[in-house]
This record gives structure tokens, C-alpha cells and sequence, in this order.
């Protein structure tokens, strides 16, 4: 994933797991909200960005892309790489035949 994913994500955790919360309590205070609806709103929206932080570090979102590409993709790249050149090798050689194939019906149409 990019880094504007990974920011996207953390965007979202902070929203929900601090912004929910300030918003309940900013409304319990200023409007009179049901100050226990507002508590068990607020607990589930910490337990939510918590579940939702958990869950982003696990699938590796928030790697350190400084460091590089890991050298198991680079294997994954190199094997990647090697393969094209063979496929390019192999249509090379399929052009030439295609080639030869072309001249010799030339040849043949000319002889009728």
C-alpha cells in the first residue's frame, strides 16, 4: 500500500477514536445530550479506532517505506524480470521465423 493510504488510515483511526469521542462530549456539555449516551458512544468509538489501529499495523500499513523494498520482493522482482526477458528472447525468435516464413511465400507467389 502507498503512503497516502497508510496516512488515509491513520486519518480515520484519529477521527474515529478522537474525534467521535470530543464530539459526544462536546454535545453532552453544550446541548445537553444524555451524558450516558454520550459515555458509551465514546467507549465504543475508542474500542472501534483501537480494533481499526490493531488492524491496519497487522496488515503492514504503516511500514517504514525509508527502508526499501523487502529482498523478498526483490526476489519476486528479479524472477519477474528474468521471465520478460525470456518471453522477448522467444518473440525475437518468433519474429525471425515469421520472417523467413514471409520471404519464402514471396518467393512462391512469384514463381506462379
Amino acid at each position: 500500500m502507498g503512503k497516502f493510504v497508510a496516512s488515509m488510515v491513520a486519518l480515520i483511526i484519529i477521527m474515529i477514536g478522537f474525534g467521535v469521542p470530543a464530539i459526544s462530549i462536546y454535545y453532552s456539555v453544550k446541548y445537553n445530550f444524555n451524558s450516558i449516551a454520550a459515555v458509551v458512544i465514546s467507549i465504543f468509538a475508542l474500542i472501534g479506532g483501537g480494533v481499526l489501529g490493531v488492524l491496519a499495523i497487522e496488515q503492514n500499513l504503516f511500514e517504514d517505506y525509508s527502508i526499501g523494498l523487502k529482498t523478498s520482493t526483490l526476489d519476486k522482482l528479479n524472477l519477474l524480470r528474468a521471465h520478460q526477458r525470456a518471453t522477448l528472447e522467444e518473440l525475437d525468435d518468433i519474429i525471425d521465423v515469421l520472417k523467413e516464413i514471409r520471404d519464402v511465400l514471396k518467393e512462391a507467389s512469384e514463381i506462379d
